[in-house]
């Protein structure tokens, strides 16, 4: 991501800074770093501060230096090393155009959380049962075990587990049917495949996992009585597991658990010679891990699902795309689509060149409303969409590109489209193609899903006389919508510390078929109009014109008197 911000706004973000009590730290390439305090009710804590996007699609990453005084060993919102989540992902735009304000609302909003966290008990138990899932999988040491789930019968106690992947990176899948390993592998080109050295076992929780105030268990007994706290059933059901000869046929015994919270496990590494002599009393074994055995590590597992049921709860009168450069900005869900219509209209045919840009893999969440299926799991989204496009038509030249987008040197060649939905990136993508001499300027599609999917709309930015995408934004007072067609706010889903808006699977074919239509109109020679809105037949959303939008007069991007 490019700079992009000037003298004005690099001296205005350092004054309140300077304000605040930091110090400029050395410089990391482009990343600037500062230290100071992080005011709180119980006090202040010392913080480092670093900025590397200047766009503020990324936020800011706060670190604390010292631990907030009076609150429990596992803080939620903080990972081991003190890097602490004020922001979800995704949750706000902060306004580029003014850097010093972004940064401020940033540190007011990272004190306000730690406020709450360190004198709210409640809301830290709150907090922490909605993130466990990010808790557990990736913000303390030492890192989980991850485990691939597939389908399970409602009533499974038990699953098999099985080494799958390529030969040099094995993962590890439990499923209920061993053909569902034997399926994905042959879909994903793997060995077949081969069963782990390991039991593993289904246990169900109708309860919350609760704070800790010691941190996550790191030891059988730790990791019992960590059970027991919040659901003795629970914790008898595992008891019953370690009653029975089952588990010590294996070297290593894995439990998964069920929860409102979400899948996670842990397992247990389990000697050889006292598997053997306590094989046919396995009561002593259980009562081993009570005792001396206490101490034992565990390991923490993560749970990545990819079962059919988390799945599935996603001929021309004008001329085509022949010798024509298009960038395709975003490869998820709408830019899935999209590439392969582009495709179909001669992208990247004959001296043309189709290039897809997304940093992104393919998870099991993105499969429900992506085109690309398992054929694709866990692979780069730009790679298995190459892989299929070319497939479907080998004589396209498709290039990917596996990263985050490039300001400006994306902003090249005879069309330009964002198809990512992220509106502070169409921000900054807008910017910096306003940046750009006018004679230099590609034609910039932006096409997105609004609300949840009552709605698709897209803007063709082109001549200068025509809105740019800071447009759709008054800038008095800021950011407020210069249309505001939904008749409520949308719903915005917080899964760990990411931020999505769930739609139907109809939306992003919607988005891409309009975003085609613009682009059919423009090889037609037109691509009036510039701004357009498809609503769905019960969308309830205002009814708005398509039409060719003129600038507003005040538009920091446009830069107009």
């Amino acid at each position: 991501m490019g700079a992009g911000i000037g003298d004005t706004g690099l001296g205005a973000a350092l004054r309140l800074l300077r304000g605040r009590g930091f110090i400029d730290l050395p410089r990391k390439g482009l990343k600037r770093r500062f230290e100071g305090p992080l005011p709180y009710r119980n006090g202040s804590v010392r913080i480092r501060l670093e900025i590397e996007d200047w766009d503020f699609v990324d936020y800011p990453s706060i670190q604390l230096l010292e631990a907030p005084a009076d609150v429990p060993a596992l803080l939620p919102h903080v990972n081991a090393i003190g890097g602490f989540c004020y922001l979800a992902q995704g949750s706000l735009v902060l306004d580029r155009y003014h850097p010093e304000h972004a940064i401020a609302h940033c540190l007011d909003r990272a004190s306000q959380e730690l406020d709450r966290l360190s004198t709210d008990p409640q809301y830290r138990q709150g907090e922490f049962q909605t993130e466990f899932g990010a808790n557990w999988s990736v913000g303390q040491f030492p890192l989980p075990w991850n485990v691939f789930l597939g389908s399970l019968s409602p009533d499974a106690k038990r699953a098999n587990a099985f080494l799958i992947g390529p030969s040099d990176a094995r993962l590890a899948a439990v499923v209920g049917r061993d053909e569902e390993a034997a399926q994905l592998c042959q879909t994903r080109g793997w060995s077949p495949p081969a069963p782990a050295a390991a039991t593993c076992w289904i246990i169900r929780s109708d309860c919350m996992p609760t704070l800790a105030t010691t941190g996550l268990p790191c030891s059988v007994g730790e990791m019992f009585a960590w059970i027991k706290a919040w659901d003795r059933r629970a914790y008898g059901a595992i008891q019953a597991v370690l009653g029975q000869r089952e588990y010590l046929a294996q070297p290593k015994v894995v439990f998964l658990v069920k929860s409102p919270a979400g899948w996670f496990g842990f397992g247990l590494s389990l000697d050889e010679s006292k598997r053997k002599v306590f094989a046919r009393k396995p009561n002593l074994m259980r009562q081993s891990l009570h005792g001396r055995g206490s101490t034992r590590p565990i390991e923490r597992v993560s749970v990545t699902e990819f079962g059919t049921d988390f799945v599935h709860s996603r001929n021309l009168t004008f001329p085509n795309l022949k010798d024509r450069k298009i960038v395709l900005v975003g490869c998820g869900a709408i830019g899935s689509y999209l590439a392969q219509a582009l495709v179909k209209l001669g992208a990247g045919s004959g001296t043309g060149e189709l290039v897809l840009i997304d940093s992104d893999r393919l998870g099991a969440e993105n499969i429900g409303r992506h085109l690309l299926g398992f054929e694709s799991f866990l692979m780069p989204k730009v790679q298995a969409l190459e892989q299929t496009l070319t497939a479907q038509f080998p004589q396209a030249h498709v290039t990917k590109q596996e990263r985050d987008a490039l300001l400006p040197a994306d902003l090249s060649g005879d069309l330009i489209i964002d198809a990512t939905g992220e509106e502070a990136l169409s921000e900054a993508m807008n910017y910096h193609r306003q940046q750009l001499a006018a004679t230099d300027r590609p034609p910039l599609l932006h096409v997105w899903v609004t609300g949840n999917g009552e709605c698709v709309q897209s803007l063709w930015q082109d001549a200068q006389k025509f809105a740019c995408y800071r447009c759709l934004r008054r800038n008095d007072p800021p950011r407020t919508p210069r249309f505001d067609i939904m008749p409520a706010p949308k719903e915005v889903r917080i899964l760990g510390c990411q931020a999505f808006t769930p739609f139907a699977v109809s939306a992003p074919m919607s988005a891409a078929a309009l975003a085609i239509d613009n682009v059919i109109d423009w090889m037609k020679g037109d691509p009036s109009p510039r701004f357009r809105t498809r609503m769905v037949e019960s969308s309830q959303a205002r009814k708005i014109r398509n039409q060719d939008l003129s600038p507003l007069s005040d538009c920091p991007a446009c830069k107009r008197p």
